[in-house]
């Protein structure tokens, strides 16, 4: 297949690319930034897509459409990035559905990023792709972000939301969490504890390629291990594994200088499942989070 990734130079993308590519198929990635590899079915294309429509017309005959543009969310939360937070997604968005009703001939399919921060706090235990919609940024943030993919289903397009949990790999939120270990010892985010959803790096890969592969597939999937944790069970279980000893908690007068607003999405209670996903026949390769860490940090 020809398959065009917006926003496909960051983490996710780089990863993600080189599978495909594994897999035999082309891709054409699209972002202001240049792939950080290079192979004879990697192509590039320089392009703001937050300020205008897909150039060239590249969607004619190409088999799917892939958006994962969004300005990191995981700094402090001023008027500013929130805005910027949001536009990034939205624009993006709308200028790819923009882009497919242009199209003669349609991409198949086109799957969007979306994330678990719709649901908000979920403090009447799990919750699954059937739950409601939550209050706060995050959670209004994602449902416009859903609401402007899905236009695209009036195109005949078949349009996948995939709700990420927060990734555990070698960046991302363990690479935050880990900052006071260079002390020898780790901090909670706060005293009261809260539940977390999280996926491992490698099984949010394969649900793009599921989503990609299923044609059954379509709507919105949660893409989060099937065993939420709590975060005091969370830093115990990384205090383990990188030997280091979580001593109490972060301050709130810090919490708040760093994150700002952030700070109370980052520790809402949630328990997200991904039962869609799971009853399509996906199969996790990291369902615990003793397997993810076994796997993170086997070195």
């Amino acid at each position: 297949m020809i398959i065009v990734i917006v926003g496909g130079s960051g983490f996710i993308g780089t990863q993600l690319s080189k599978r495909l590519i594994d897999l035999g198929h082309t891709v054409v990635v699209v972002d202001i930034y240049p792939p950080a590899f290079n192979n004879k079915e990697l192509f590039f294309i320089n392009c703001d897509i937050t300020r205008q429509s897909l150039p060239y017309n590249i969607l004619e005959k190409t088999d799917a459409v892939i958006n994962l543009v969004g300005k990191p969310i995981n700094t402090k939360w001023t008027e500013k990035n929130k805005t910027e937070i949001l536009n990034s997604r939205i624009s993006s968005t709308k200028h790819i559905v923009e882009s497919i009703v242009s199209t003669n001939i349609k991409p198949p399919c086109f799957i969007c990023a979306s994330a678990i921060g719709y649901y908000g706090e979920t403090l009447d235990g799990t919750v699954n792709e059937t739950g409601p919609k939550g209050e706060g940024f995050l959670a209004d943030l994602v449902d416009k972000w859903e609401s402007t993919a899905m236009l695209a289903e009036k195109e005949g397009v078949r349009v996948v939301c995939v709700r990420t949990a927060p990734v555990l790999g070698s960046g991302g939120m363990l690479r935050q969490l880990k900052r006071t270990a260079k002390f020898g010892f780790l901090l909670r985010l706060k005293k009261e504890d809260f539940w977390m959803s999280w996926i491992h790096q490698e099984d949010i890969i394969n649900t793009y390629i599921f989503a990609l592969e299923t044609k059954t597939l379509q709507g919105v999937f949660n893409a989060s291990a099937p065993e939420p944790v709590t975060h005091s069970y969370f830093m115990k279980s990384l205090g383990t594994f990188i030997n280091r000893r979580v001593i109490g908690y972060i301050p709130k007068f810090i919490t708040k200088k760093v994150f700002g607003e952030f700070f109370n999405e980052i520790t809402k209670s949630q328990q997200v499942v991904p039962s869609r996903l799971l009853d399509k026949g996906f199969v996790f390769k990291y369902p615990t989070l003793r397997s993810a860490f076994d796997q993170i940090f086997k070195k």
